[in-house]
């Protein structure tokens, strides 16, 4: 998915430098399976169907958006939803959005909103088989933690993730003074 995501940057300049940035990629040769048979394990023959591998990824230092606030804090959730919505348009579905995936950079006097954690992201172009119930759930749209949506009949579409945006935005502000997590008056404690 990164892959793609960086070829939309080249062309969308509000993906450019609001996705986090690879430092680091290394596989680890050996396959679990290949553990799995050495050590004479029962469901050796099974693991070597569906091996596991070990993925090392390392990229540039983020913290959180849940640091900054007023008029830093918009302007780099702003930044995140050109972003988003400009991946969307390149076909990249990102699926998650809540306020761990909106990080922040700092870089020449100002903080430049990021976009992360692409675990659940899919590619337009690879459709919907409609079972895909991805998100953090506070952050859902209601209409895709139905019956039907758990059924697969309920497509994902932007506005589903654009309510998440905003649903993000909403818990911040009410829970985020200054930069800092409120220690008391949290109105969404229970949310």
């Amino acid at each position: 998915i990164l892959k793609e995501v960086y070829k939309i940057a080249q062309t969308y300049p509000d993906v450019r430098g609001h996705v986090p940035e690879l430092v680091l990629f290394h596989i680890k040769e050996k396959s679990t399976s290949n553990i799995r048979v050495a050590l004479g394990l029962k469901d050796a023959e099974r693991a070597e169907q569906g091996g596991r591998a070990l993925y090392i990824t390392v990229f540039r230092k983020l913290i959180p958006i849940t640091t900054l606030s007023g008029e830093e804090f918009l302007a780099a959730w702003w930044q995140v939803v050109k972003c988003h919505r400009a991946l969307w348009k390149g076909g990249v579905l990102h699926r998650d959005v809540s306020p761990s995936n909106l990080m922040v950079y700092h870089s020449h006097d100002q903080y430049i909103g990021i976009l992360n954690d692409y675990d659940l992201s899919s590619f337009e172009r690879d459709g919907s088989r409609g079972l895909e119930r991805t998100g953090t759930v506070p952050f859902m749209v209601v209409n895709l933690l139905t019956p039907d949506a758990m059924a697969g009949k309920v497509k994902h579409v932007y506005a589903h993730d654009a309510e998440s945006l905003i649903w993000t935005l909403t818990w911040v502000s009410l829970r985020y003074e200054g930069g800092n997590l409120l220690s008391k008056n949290r109105p969404l404690e229970e949310w």
